[in-house]
């Protein structure tokens, strides 16, 4: 795969547009190397996953026009491995600059030509996959948001769709995909932002049984319990088709950063797997961070799964389960390897600035109390000066995880009052880590991925990551460490 430099746009990826691109493009100091970015300007929601015709499709928002939020199209990304991304050109776009823009949607695959769409001269190609015929358009500004599926059980489609300022989600059923009935609502329940969006509705068998529940997600902007800005929540219950019944109305948080927003999973896997992608920003500030010629990115893929598992030490509960997409094959070099005690000590980056960390940090009860208020491990990502870093650890005493972007550079009143967050864990002697690090994003996976953590930071005048250094206070070790250093995903 050859960078994007205006010679050959038809390898792994180039101008979306069409126009030629820099030498530099998708090395820029701040771009991910790991997460999807665009080639240029504003992208946000992921939309119409599906996999078809053996290939995975992305579909997501994006202002081809300008690096700020505004002319939407459907941009479009195809992966075999769900690792490296070929782009394309926009998949839908508006009649007009003036709109209607295309806003998030779905796609699914109609197998048997229940819609009637498709005759005998149809390819199978161009089957269930976007085409640029719009059949209908509904101007209803907070109706939105539409994600279906097909339901096996009684040969249908359903379709979740956003009532947002009335905190509903309407669930809707169809035979054809075109005439719609409703059968039920749900909402006003979880986290009380001022508007629900992006909904999705799913099965998944809880891990080491035979039991299946139904996961809804669904996403508050602004005021979310976490920071006031955008935040994602779900609920775990029963679907019969008609009606989501959940087994508590409790508030349970998809991640506990600042950066995962407008997620959701891809139709028609073949395997069965529930897989998952997210936006990684936050409408709070997403407008102005500092990137160009492209501004945000998504999460990495994960596939999502169902445990009974230690919340807090007074609280076991079914939760989601996060596993990051395989990075096995971009392993370049593993850095540093050890399974023993560790002393506090620093390691440098590999040149590309993005790796991927895996760290067991372990805390001695035999420790004197007078020691337990700084029962810490602290893992610091810094720039070659020092100047800008970032922070991540385990606090023992408070029992929690934690991640510090506050002296990571550069800021606005509103990054800036996220700069800190943290997630409960058990009263655990021993706490497992992993992190992916890219250049200005992290996510953070903690106690075999029950909790996830995305966040975005940007050192300021061309700084990267460049050293890790671990420090941990009395009674507290490292006993496990791995850092592989990973290559970009845009080069071979």
């Amino acid at each position: 795969m050859n960078r994007a430099n205006g010679r050959d746009n038809n390898q792994c990826f180039g101008s979306s547009t069409g126009k030629p691109l820099s030498e530099d493009t998708y090395d820029e100091t701040l771009r991910p190397q790991l997460h999807h970015t665009p080639s240029e300007n504003f992208m946000n929601d992921p939309n119409g996953l599906v996999y078809a015709n053996d290939v995975y499709h992305l579909y997501h928002q994006w202002n081809d026009k300008d690096n700020i939020p505004g002319y939407q199209n459907w941009g479009h990304a195809t992966s075999e491995d769900l690792v490296h991304w070929q782009l394309h050109p926009p998949a839908i776009t508006p009649d007009s600059d003036d709109g209607p823009f295309i806003i998030s949607g779905s796609a699914v695959v109609d197998e048997h030509n229940t819609s009637d769409l498709f005759n005998e001269s149809t390819t199978p190609s161009n089957r269930g996959v976007v085409t640029d015929t719009k059949h209908c358009s509904l101007n209803r500004w907070r109706f939105r948001d539409p994600k279906a599926f097909w339901y096996e059980q009684d040969s249908k489609w359903v379709m979740l769709v956003a009532l947002a300022s009335q905190h509903q989600m309407i669930i809707y059923e169809s035979r054809n995909l075109i005439d719609w009935f409703e059968t039920s609502r749900f909402g006003n329940a979880g986290q009380p932002g001022y508007e629900y969006e992006c909904p999705d509705l799913f099965p998944l068998e809880v891990e080491d049984t035979d039991e299946v529940r139904w996961v809804l997600i669904t996403y508050v902007n602004p005021g979310a319990i976490r920071g006031g800005g955008s935040g994602t929540s779900y609920f775990i219950g029963d679907f019969d088709g008609k009606t989501f019944t959940p087994i508590d109305t409790s508030i349970r948080e998809m991640d506990f950063g600042y950066d995962d927003y407008a997620g959701v999973t891809f139709n028609n896997v073949p395997d069965g797997r529930r897989l998952w992608i997210g936006w990684a920003s936050n409408w709070l500030y997403t407008g102005v961070v500092p990137t160009e010629p492209w501004r945000s990115s998504l999460t990495l893929v994960h596939e999502l799964s169902l445990t009974r598992a230690n919340i807090t030490d007074q609280h076991q509960s079914l939760t989601l389960r996060h596993k990051p997409v395989d990075l096995s094959s971009l392993i370049s070099d593993t850095v540093k390897e050890t399974n023993s005690p560790m002393k506090p000590d620093s390691i440098d980056f590999p040149t590309d600035g993005a790796v991927d960390m895996s760290i067991d940090v372990a805390f001695s009860s035999d420790t004197e109390s007078s020691e337990l208020s700084k029962s810490a491990s602290r893992i610091t990502i810094e720039s070659e000066d020092g100047v800008n870093s970032i922070e991540f650890g385990v606090q023992f005493a408070d029992h929690i995880v934690y991640i510090n972007r506050a002296n990571s550079g550069w800021s606005s009143p509103t990054f800036g009052s996220l700069g800190a967050t943290s997630s409960n864990i058990p009263n655990n002697n021993k706490v497992k880590l992993r992190a992916v690090i890219d250049r200005s994003q992290i996510e953070l996976f903690v106690q075999d991925r029950i909790h996830f953590a995305s966040m975005v930071f940007f050192f300021q005048e061309g700084r990267v990551p460049a050293r890790l250094r671990y420090e941990n206070d009395e009674g507290v070790m490292i006993d496990h460490l791995k850092l592989d250093a990973l290559k970009s995903i845009w080069e071979c």
